[in-house]
C-alpha cells in the first residue's frame, strides 16, 4: 500500500490557480522532495497534505485512507516547520512530549518515547534546557524529535534547514539522511535548495508555476531533464544553452548554430527534428573538457574561479552574440584567464529541446 497519493489535486486562491491538477504516488518509506522556486506551489502542496490548506479539487489519501477533508490531527502526519515552532516556556523534554501528553498517553510511555528520540538525535543532554539556550541546529533537532515521538505514518518537512548557516545545513542534511535510514518513514520534504534535493531524495518532484515539470530520481532529473526549465534549474553551474537547427550538409545531419556545427547524439536519429524546427541544445559544464587543437567549441576565458580541486571557467564564444559558456576543469586554471580555450565533449552528453514547447526530444 502506498504511503501517500494525490489524485487530480488542484488549489485555487480566488481566481488564481496555484497548484494545477497534480497526480503523485509516494510509496511507503520513500523520501520525496518537492523542489522549485519561491511561489511555485510546493509549500501549498505540503500544506494541503497536512490539512492546513483545503483542496479545491481532487483527493488525498494517506495509507490508502481518504483524508481530503480530514482535520490535520486525524491524518497521522507530523510536520517540521522552517521556524522550529517550539514553545519558549517549555524545556526540550516538554516540547517533545507535548502532543503525547495532550493525547493522554501514560507517563511511562511518554518518557520512553522521548528518551528514544533524544538518543537517535543525540540531544539527551539537552532535555532540561529551554529553546533560548539552544543553537539553531539543536532547536531543529528538537523540532524533529517532537515529530518522531508521535510515530506518524508520514513526516512533512517545510524547508527545515533554511534558517541554518551553510556548514550546519550540510551537517543536518547528513543527519536527516541517517534518520530516514533508521526510521524508514514516508517523508515529504519541501525546499528550494537543489543540493538538499539531490542529496536527500529517493525521488524529486520539480515544480514551476504550480505545475509539476518532472518526477524522477536525482540521477534521472540531472542526466535526462524533461524540459528546459528542469535542465536550467538542476545543476551547478547551470547548463549551457545554444540555439540551433537540424540541417543536412554533404549527406551528414548536423546541429548548426552560431559558430558551431555539431554531430547530433545517436538517440536523435530515431526521430530527427525538421529543418524548420527551432532547437535549444544543452551542455552541462561538467560535460565539457579541454581539447587543445580539436575544439568543438572555442571560448575566450573571462573569469576563473578556483574551488580547490577544480576551477569554474566562464568565457564567451567569439561570435556576434558573444554566447556565454561555463565549464569545470580540474585543478588551478588561472593561467587560462583572457586566453582562448578549446573545449570538447561527447555527443551523447548533448541535450536537445524544442525551443517553442521547452520539452526534451529524448523519448
Amino acid at each position: 500500500m502506498s504511503g501517500l497519493e494525490l489524485n487530480n489535486v488542484v488549489k485555487r486562491f480566488g481566481d488564481v490557480t496555484v497548484v494545477q491538477q497534480m497526480d503523485l504516488v509516494i510509496e511507503d518509506g520513500e523520501f520525496v522532495v518537492l523542489l522549485g522556486e519561491s511561489g511555485c506551489g510546493k509549500s501549498t502542496t505540503l500544506r494541503m497534505i497536512a490539512g492546513l490548506e483545503e483542496v479545491s479539487e481532487g483527493r488525498i489519501a494517506i495509507g490508502g485512507r481518504d483524508v481530503t477533508r480530514a482535520a490535520p490531527m486525524a491524518r497521522d502526519i507530523a510536520m517540521v516547520f522552517q521556524n522550529y515552532a517550539l514553545y519558549p516556556h517549555m524545556d526540550v523534554g516538554a516540547n517533545m512530549s507535548f502532543a503525547l501528553r495532550l493525547a493522554g498517553r501514560p507517563r511511562a510511555e511518554i518518557d520512553e518515547k522521548v528518551a528514544a528520540a533524544a538518543k537517535v538525535l543525540n540531544i539527551g543532554h539537552l532535555l532540561a534546557r529551554k529553546p533560548k539556550e539552544l543553537s539553531g541546529g539543536q532547536r531543529q533537532r528538537v523540532a524533529i524529535g517532537r515529530a518522531i515521538v508521535r510515530e506518524p505514518r508520514v513526516f512533512l518537512f517545510d524547508e527545515p534547514l533554511s534558517n541554518l548557516d551553510a556548514k550546519l545545513r550540510g551537517h543536518m542534511r547528513a543527519e536527516l539522511a541517517l534518520l530516514h535510514e533508521r526510521l524508514g518513514k514516508t517523508t515529504v520534504y519541501v525546499t528550494h535548495d537543489q543540493v538538499e534535493a539531490m542529496t536527500l531524495a529517493s525521488r524529486i518532484v520539480i515544480f514551476d508555476q504550480g505545475r509539476v515539470q518532472q518526477v524522477g530520481t536525482p540521477s534521472e532529473v540531472f542526466t535526462r531533464p524533461a524540459s528546459l526549465f528542469v535542465a536550467g534549474f538542476i545543476g551547478t553551474p547551470t547548463m549551457n544553452f545554444f540555439k540551433a537547427r537540424c540541417v543536412e550538409e554533404a549527406g551528414r545531419r548536423l546541429l548548426r548554430g552560431e559558430g558551431f556545427a555539431w554531430e547530433p547524439p545517436a538517440w536523435l536519429a530515431a526521430s530527427p527534428p525538421g529543418p524548420e524546427q527551432g532547437l535549444t541544445l544543452g551542455l552541462r559544464p561538467q560535460a565539457l573538457h579541454a581539447s587543445p587543437g580539436a575544439a568543438r567549441l572555442r571560448v575566450k576565458v573571462d573569469v576563473v574561479e578556483y574551488l580547490g580541486t577544480e576551477s569554474q571557467i566562464v568565457g564567451h564564444m567569439v561570435t556576434p552574440s558573444g554566447q556565454r559558456v561555463a565549464t569545470m576543469l580540474p585543478g588551478k586554471a588561472h593561467a587560462l584567464l583572457h586566453h582562448d580555450l578549446d573545449l570538447g565533449f561527447d555527443s551523447e552528453d548533448l541535450h536537445v529541446f524544442d525551443s517553442d514547447s521547452g520539452r526534451s526530444l529524448r523519448r
